[in-house]
This record gives structure tokens, sequence and C-alpha cells, in this order.
């Protein structure tokens, strides 16, 4: 009976991560169509789309990234939800990878030894795709501008119009592959089990991303004065960055890099436009969270030991 609670518990949690996952990760895709003119309504389900693509089709590749013992999971997801629901009070977008991952080697720390290869490997990711995707974010943003140049301001319009769903979509398909995906693959992942679960994530999580227009706002508003041709620049590189990481089975932090890529941008353009005190805001909501959940789980964990 225990046991039967216990599982029970978890999967409430894990749909409830889902839920405010989505929630929290709305803004990351959906900005860049609210740039180019289009509603909140469409553009979120263009992006509820590509992620439901991108965890049915690759999400499976995430799977055993994260591996948990029954009393450690249970901890892990309490966590992840309680931080992910304090910051989506507060539009705050924090990455629900940074949180988990860290609660992981949090949990794992305080039972037996963590496999610092292992995760070395994810930290060591994490720091350098932003500089990677700033290189590459900039490289396609002149492209754009070189390929644009000549056309006529409606023409760049439409231009934009017709480019910025694909990178959208795409976008979400990254995120679905590789972030959903490492969130399923904890809830029983790709067995019979696991299979049933799927609707449940998916549905849960496209309802937190149809309620996500706070958190885009603060993307799209409070942190970066951004044109189409940064952001659409920012996205198809970030994309490939988040596309290539699943392939080898690292989970990565969309809104990092892209935010980081877009800041990059506007520190060598003219004018500088982006909002000091929002960004170091969000850069310590994105640190501070890290490091509560390792301490709190592993706190928590060897209590229960």
């Amino acid at each position: 009976m225990h046991d039967i609670a216990v599982h029970a518990l978890d999967l409430i949690l894990l749909l409830y991560i889902a839920f405010v996952f989505g929630i929290n990760n709305a803004g990351i895709t959906v900005m860049g169509m609210l740039a180019s003119g289009f509603n909140y309504r469409r553009s979120a389900g263009v992006a509820v789309l590509g992620f439901m693509t991108g965890a049915l089709l690759e999400g499976w590749k995430m799977g055993g990234v994260i591996m948990l013992e029954d009393h450690i999971d249970t901890v892990t997801y309490a966590v992840t939800a309680a931080m992910l629901s304090i910051f989506s009070l507060l539009n705050m977008p924090v990455s629900m990878v940074n949180i988990m991952f860290a609660g992981y080697v949090g949990g794992v720390a305080s039972t037996c030894p963590i496999p610092i290869g292992h995760v070395a490997y994810v930290i060591a990711a994490w720091i350098i795709a932003p500089f990677i995707a700033l290189i590459a974010t900039m490289a396609i943003y002149h492209l754009i501008l070189r390929s644009t140049a000549l056309l006529s301001l409606a023409n760049l319009s439409r231009f934009y119009s017709i480019m910025m769903p694909p990178a959208a979509f795409y976008a979400s398909y990254a995120i679905g592959a590789n972030n959903l995906g490492l969130l399923y693959s904890m809830g029983g992942g790709y067995t019979t089990y696991g299979i049933y679960m799927m609707p449940a994530v998916l549905a849960v999580f496209s309802a937190g991303v149809m309620m996500g227009k706070g958190v885009s706002r603060f993307l799209s508003e409070d942190i970066v004065g951004y044109t189409p041709a940064t952001v659409l620049s920012g996205i198809s590189a970030c994309s490939i960055i988040l596309w290539v990481s699943t392939q080898i089975r690292i989970p990565l932090p969309f809104s990092q890099m892209l935010i980081g890529s877009l800041i990059g941008i506007n520190m060598v353009r003219r004018p500088h436009v982006y909002n000091k005190r929002s960004l170091l805001l969000l850069v310590s909501s994105w640190i501070g969270s890290t490091l509560l959940s390792l301490t709190i789980t592993s706190v928590i964990t060897m209590t229960m030991a």
C-alpha cells in the first residue's frame, strides 16, 4: 500500500511539473512569433505542436540520463515542483533542466558516490553552450541582414512572418525532444507504463503553455530590446545546438542559450538595448534555483537516509 501511495504521489508531482514547466517555458519560443505580430494564442498553438512532435519522435533519446532511486525521485520531484511554482508565480523563467539535474546530483551525493564524469560533462555543456550559441547567432544574424538588405519594408515584414513560425516550431521541437523527453523518461519512460503516461504529460504541458503569457512578456519586454532579425537568428542557432545535444543525451536549458545569444547581439550592435536590472535578476534566478535545488534535495535525502 505504501509503494502504491508513493508511486501515485510521484505521478501527481510529475504531471504538475509538466504543467508548470509549460507555463514557465512558454515564452521561449512564443516570443519569436510575438515579435513578428502574431497573437499569443496562435503562437502558443505552433509551439505546442512543436513540443508534442519533438517529444514523440525524439524524446526517447533522453531516457536514462537521470536514474533515481524510489525515495530520491520523490524528493527531486517535490523540490522541482515547488521551485518551478514559486518562480512561475513571479513570472520568472527558470530552467527545469537545471533544477531537476541539480536535485538529482544532490540526492545521489547524499546516498552514494556521484558519477563525477557525467555531472562534469553536463555542467561543462551548460557553460560552453551559451558561448557557442552566441557565435552561431551572430553568424546567422549577419547572414539574415545581408540576405534582406534589398527588400522593401513590406517584403521584409512578409519575410519574417513566413520564417518565424517554422523557426518557432523547430525550437519547440528541439525543446520537446530534449527537455520534455528528459522529464517524460523519468516518469516511466518509453516502457509499456510510460506510453500510457505520454498523453497525460503532453496534455498538462500544453495547457501550461497556453497559460504562460506572463513569462512570455518578461522575456519579450523586460530583458532584451530585440528585432525579428535577432530573435530569428537566436532561435535558429539555439535550436540546432539543442537538437545536437539531444543526439548525445545532454540535457541543456534552451532559455540560457537564447538569452545569452540575444544579449550578446545587443552588446555588439547599436544601440545597446537590454535591461541590466532584469538581466541580473534572471541570471541570479538561474544560479540560485540550481544551488537551492542541490542543497535542499541533499539535505532532505540525508535526513531520510
